[in-house]
């Protein structure tokens, strides 16, 4: 069976265009050019890497549900529900794993007697209406994956996009603070390489992880 995958690479876009300009606001007699890395401020920054960190966890409970029951199509919506809340959820009880260990221990005994069921030659007419109901339970299953996947795309894209922002306002706060500190008048932001201009970089790093 194939396995569903939440396709993102990297977690964290460009933050602006290389060379769009910073104000610092500061009046000065003579012009003070600075550039800073913002994107490499907030990627190494501690909120950059929570941020991430939290990402990766959302990515992979989620990755892992959708490889669970991609692998074991003859859950009931009831059982992959329950299933769906535990493993999302962010701290879970001793309780909780283990309702979830034995919910997943159930299914995979249904799912080895659906395996049984379909090598065997004379089924009853009970075991036949059980291999009808695990085929009805295997697209019913499909259908739900395909929809949480969608769902999961949205919610973690929507996700990622408010962090950024969120971080990049950040960023130009911590960068706005340096500037005017060190009398900047104008700041370019990204990599660009500006004749006669300083890189506020990492005081630009350093005042952003300062922040509480």
């Amino acid at each position: 069976m194939k396995q569903q995958r939440l396709a993102w690479s990297g977690w964290i876009a460009a933050a602006g265009l290389a060379g769009v300009m910073v104000g610092s606001g500061f009046q000065a007699t003579s012009i003070k050019l600075g550039v800073v890395d913002l994107n490499g401020v907030i990627d190494k920054s501690e909120v950059g890497k929570l941020a991430k960190k939290n990402f990766d966890d959302m990515k992979k409970s989620r990755e892992s549900l959708l490889e669970f029951i991609d692998q074991y199509r003859i859950l009931t919506i009831e059982q992959a529900t329950r299933i769906k809340d535990l493993m999302l959820k962010k701290e879970r009880t001793k309780p909780e794993d283990a309702e979830l260990d034995r919910i997943k221990a159930d299914v995979i005994a249904t799912s080895k007697r659906s395996q049984e069921l379909a090598t065997k030659a004379n089924l009853t007419p009970e075991e036949r209406t059980l291999v009808e109901d695990f085929s009805r339970r295997s697209q019913i299953i499909n259908d739900l994956s395909n929809r949480w996947l969608r769902e999961f795309s949205d919610e973690m894209r929507n996700w990622m996009s408010d962090r950024k922002d969120e971080n990049y306002q950040k960023a130009r706060i911590a960068v706005n603070e340096v500037a005017a500190k060190e009398g900047y008048t104008i700041i370019f932001e990204g990599t660009v390489a500006l004749y006669g201009a300083n890189d506020i970089t990492d005081p630009t790093l350093a005042a952003l992880n300062a922040k509480p």
